[in-house]
């Protein structure tokens, strides 16, 4: 299985982004116009001595800017469906990195390193360039320093598990302000609906997977991990291995959940009965309740201690 790429997206943007014919449209940003301030910034450490810093400043002031999308590695990761996925109410698309790269003549495909601390090639090209001084070295400097202000973000954005593509100006179309790429459909393998994505909506991507023969998945939250799982159309239970989304070995006959044996057919959760309810209804706070006096017995433990 080859590389897969993960796009989120509000709701309202999978049809925009298919309104080309045979093709699907992904935004692109300049560097300096990334969500994280400091991006442009993780290339160096702040204990260097200031002309050690005005040099630095002065060789990489003028990094070159070039149009880049945004990917993640996983179509499961629960605060991207928060953040760029309208708390879950979107979709994801997945594209095949291989024949992404064989459409797009890039500049650049590679992970984001997150990090809180200069890189150290960093550090060493400098050292050399401000001791030395020959053009090679600023030159080495520049390439290093251009290469960490594409791939580089704070350690906090690690749950995005990012991977960016650097394009060329000349790859992208500008509409209404917006730097677009297109992409070939064949380079899309499923689109993926949001585990709260509204009902119109919804069928939205379901026309789309039938237009263009794409596989269509929806995101199902569980009751026994924080995980998320998928479900295609045929009702079938898939997971995310962190290469992609392959069939799950066992699921629930019921809710369909992942299960890690197939020693029973359904969860535990879909295995309770009446009857165990009617035990489990056999505890102390009944009684309480029973006896009118839960509210006070409440209250009164919550007075403990302050």
């Amino acid at each position: 299985m080859g590389k897969k790429l993960y796009k989120y997206m509000e709701a309202e943007i999978l049809n925009m982004a298919f309104e080309k014919d045979g093709f699907c449209s992904l935004k692109c940003s300049y560097p300096k116009d990334y969500n994280d301030p400091y991006e442009l910034f993780l290339t160096i450490s702040f204990h260097q001595t200031p002309d050690v810093l005005a040099f630095y400043k002065e060789i990489v002031s003028d990094i070159e800017q070039y149009p880049t999308t945004c990917f993640s590695k996983s179509p499961v990761v629960t605060p991207m469906w928060a953040h760029y996925a309208n708390n879950g109410t979107g979709f994801v698309v997945e594209f095949d990195e291989d024949k992404l790269s064989s459409h797009i003549d890039h500049k650049g495909l590679d992970d984001v390193a997150y990090q809180d601390e200069a890189r150290s090639e960093i550090e060493n090209n400098l050292q050399m360039a401000y001791q030395i001084g020959k053009p090679r070295y600023l030159m080495f400097l520049r390439k290093a320093a251009h290469y960490a202000a594409y791939f580089t973000k704070s350690s906090c954005w690690d749950y995005e598990r990012e991977r960016r593509l650097v394009v060329s100006d000349s790859d992208i179309e500008r509409i209404s302000g917006n730097m677009i790429l297109y992409v070939p459909l064949d380079c899309i393998s499923k689109i993926i609906a949001g585990p709260r994505v509204e009902s119109g909506f919804l069928q939205q991507g379901i026309e789309l997977s039938k237009k263009y023969n794409i596989s269509l998945f929806q995101v199902n939250l569980g009751k026994t991990t924080s995980t998320p799982y998928l479900i295609n159309d045929s009702f079938e239970t898939y997971i995310f291995d962190g290469n992609g989304v392959v069939k799950s070995p066992f699921s629930c006959s019921s809710c369909k959940e992942p299960m890690i044996s197939d020693d029973n057919e359904a969860c535990s959760w879909c295995l309770i009965s009446e009857e165990h309810e009617r035990n489990a209804s056999v505890n102390a706070f009944r009684m309480l309740e029973r006896a009118g006096i839960l509210s006070d017995y409440v209250n009164a433990f919550n007075q403990v201690g302050k």
